[in-house]
């Protein structure tokens, strides 16, 4: 089975419908980045597996994967799907539809009977069809190189393993798991054997305490009657009143023992503020507030007279400034006719220059007394600010001392409220005679708690007997609730071991499978030459229940830690063709490959292209997406043969519209017989 063709539209950077027939020899894919090349495989992706594998992150804060998919340009498409049809040698046609709003046109069941066999990874089948049908230069070293050890020996039991016959590894696992929560289960129960029996010997030994005690019973009805006098025969006999009595008398003292402290803080507060200490600096506190406050109002008094001197000093300042205006003006123009210009009085120059002197001292005189009325008024104004912070520091002070007197008087309160609910009468705090309460109230709970212990001393014989029936009765079920634990213990190593033998025989079978590829991928290696002192590769499965398979070079040297980049993608890119050329499962005879040659250099290109060319001679179909027109036009030479079909090449880049599109589409025929015939007998 090949692929035959791949349609999409509205998907990634494809807005318009596209096309691509692909002949049953191979196919080459080129064009610059962003031209489309890689979406072309991207579809072929999500059509079997509705992702897109080669991302990780599939949110973000932008907008994740699920909203990139689907086109995304300016313009809206006028349909989103992407169908992939595949052939049968018998030229049968079957074809997958993914759409935006329909999702898979088929069940994903019927896609893998298509395209796989029996055999197959039912559960993760897709992903594991395409990891090893689809090689990207993004997952090359993730999904070989880099891959964790244990991990990269799942992928081998993915893609090759399925032919080892059903995996049983799950179902000792669950019987294993089952077992484990049985023998949980049970170790619960002989707990709670323990528990009880524990508590059965604790009684007993109790009981029998108790039954050396009888003789003091009427003693013990005595007291009981002394601080209970209204306490019945019935009562004395169930003990249910005695006990409740002895539960509220402890709570009581409980509770009385916090008031007795309280009462204690109280006391000394109360001192404290009847101290003459605290009375002296809360008259002090008082003093200074009516002292600030008085100053307070004599500076605003003053405040007040500076302000109606200040309106009429303004009022002169300004009448002194236009007489100024007025003098440079009539100085400015001088005596007319020998008059004066301002009154037009006959003055000489002399006396007119006098008269102008002498109205400028007078003008300067009344600004001076303004700008000093100015000062005045603002001194005053500070004054006030600082009167007025005066009195609120002095308020404060005073507060604190009230508040601290209110506080007093409202635990008082509550405190004697507080003594009155559980019987403490009194007008005043008596420390003393509260100590006493507390200390006869806990002498009358022990005196009753011990009566009540000889009470119950009656019925020790009775109790003892009881108890050692229940002790031997719960000793047997201990015993049998032991056995039972030893049994399931006995079934969890069991599955335990049985679980271990599953996996252990799995490995080994994957082993041997992984043996029969281990040429191949040694053949691939060689072929490609990631490093030039290193010309093999080795492979060490390892592991007896968690399979494990290392890569080593050289004398055991692990190529992951030593190799550069471009020459661990070049391995990893053996290892992956390996897997792909030795899947026993899959229907499909396609190779996927998107741009790998980005991070190696042109001689592992060319190398490429040689293994390319001796895989397309096992009758497989290739579909390669590169950025290089010049390894485009190398491939399509290679790949090309006569007794395995045709090729084509696309071109592709954007479209008026954004939308990435075929800019040029050719066949290119097979190698005529006699170039093959030639190569042939060169070799």
């Amino acid at each position: 089975m090949r692929v035959q063709f791949v349609e999409l539209e509205g998907f990634r950077g494809f807005k318009e419908r596209t096309r691509f027939d692909i002949p049953p020899g191979f196919a080459v894919l080129t064009g610059r980045n962003g031209s489309g090349k890689s979406t072309v495989l991207d579809a072929i992706d999500f059509a079997l597996t509705g992702t897109i594998n080669k991302y990780s992150v599939r949110t973000a804060k932008v907008g994740g994967l699920d909203e990139h998919i689907w086109w995304v340009g300016e313009g809206k498409a006028s349909a989103h799907y992407v169908a992939v049809g595949f052939s049968d040698d018998d030229q049968s046609e079957f074809v997958v539809t993914r759409r935006r709003d329909g999702g898979l046109d088929a069940s994903d069941r019927e896609v893998m009977a298509r395209l796989c066999d029996s055999h197959a990874p039912a559960n993760v089948w897709s992903n594991t069809f395409v990891q090893t049908s689809l090689i990207r230069d993004e997952t090359i070293s993730a999904l070989s190189m880099d891959l964790p050890e244990q991990a990269r020996a799942a992928a081998v039991r993915d893609a090759i393993g399925t032919m080892l016959g059903p995996d049983e590894a799950k179902r000792t696992a669950s019987l294993l798991d089952s077992a484990e929560a049985l023998s949980k289960e049970q170790s619960k129960r002989v707990l709670q054997a323990q528990f009880e029996l524990s508590r059965a010997l604790s009684g007993l030994t109790e009981a029998r305490s108790l039954l050396e005690g009888e003789k003091d019973i009427a003693e013990a009805e005595r007291v009981i009657r002394a601080i209970m006098p209204n306490t019945t025969d019935e009562q004395l006999t169930t003990g249910e009143a005695l006990r409740n009595e002895i539960a509220e008398r402890k709570r009581r003292a409980a509770t009385l023992g916090d008031l007795v402290a309280r009462a204690d803080e109280i006391v000394s507060r109360r001192a404290h503020v009847e101290s003459e200490a605290f009375l002296v600096g809360k008259n002090t506190a008082l003093e200074k507030l009516a002292n600030v406050r008085r100053l307070l109002e004599s500076s605003r008094r003053a405040l007040d007279n500076a302000s109606s001197l200040e309106s009429l000093a303004n009022y002169r300042n300004n009448f002194a400034h236009r007489m100024a205006t007025l003098l440079d003006v009539g100085e400015a123009v001088g005596l007319l006719d020998g008059h004066c210009p301002l009154c037009a009085a006959p003055r000489t120059p002399e006396e007119f220059l006098l008269a102008i002197r002498s109205s400028r001292l007078g003008v300067s005189r009344e600004r001076t007394a303004g700008q000093d009325v100015q000062r005045e008024r603002d001194s005053l104004s500070n004054a006030v600010r600082s009167a007025a912070a005066a009195v609120l520091d002095a308020e404060s002070e005073l507060n604190v001392l009230e508040e601290e007197e209110h506080r007093l008087i409202l635990d008082e309160a509550r405190l004697f409220r507080e003594l009155q609910e559980l019987g403490q009468e009194g007008s005043s705090l008596d420390l003393d005679r509260l100590r006493n309460n507390l200390l006869q109230n806990r002498e009358e709970t022990a005196r009753l708690e011990h009566a009540m212990f000889v009470l119950e001393s009656s019925t020790a014989h009775d109790r003892v007997m009881t108890l050692e029936a229940r002790t031997v009765q719960l000793r047997d079920q201990l015993e049998r609730e032991n056995g039972d634990l030893a049994a399931t213990e006995r079934v969890v190593e069991i599955a335990r071991r049985l679980d271990r033998a599953v996996k252990e025989v799995a490995n080994q079978l994957l082993s041997e499978q992984f043996d029969t590829v281990l040429p191949l991928l040694k053949e691939l290696y060689q072929r490609l030459r990631p490093h030039a002192e290193w010309s093999e590769i080795d492979t060490d499965f390892g592991g007896h229940v968690r399979a494990s398979l290392n890569f080593t070079v050289g004398d055991g040297v692990n190529p992951q830690f030593l190799f550069s980049s471009g020459q661990r993608r070049a391995a990893g890119l053996a290892f992956l063709l390996a897997i792909h050329l030795s899947r026993p499962w899959c229907r499909l005879h396609s190779l996927f490959l998107d741009d790998p040659v980005q991070h190696i250099d042109d001689y592992r290109a060319l190398n490429l292209a040689e293994v390319l060319s001796a895989i397309r001679k096992t009758d497989r179909q290739i579909i390669v997406a590169v950025e290089d027109a010049a390894l485009a036009d190398l491939l399509c030479r290679r790949l090309r043969s006569k007794r395995l079909g045709e090729g084509r090449r696309f071109d592709l880049g954007t479209s008026k519209t954004g939308s990435a599109t075929i800019q040029e589409a050719f066949d290119v025929p097979p190698l005529p017989s006699w170039v093959l015939e030639t190569a042939e007998l060169s070799a």
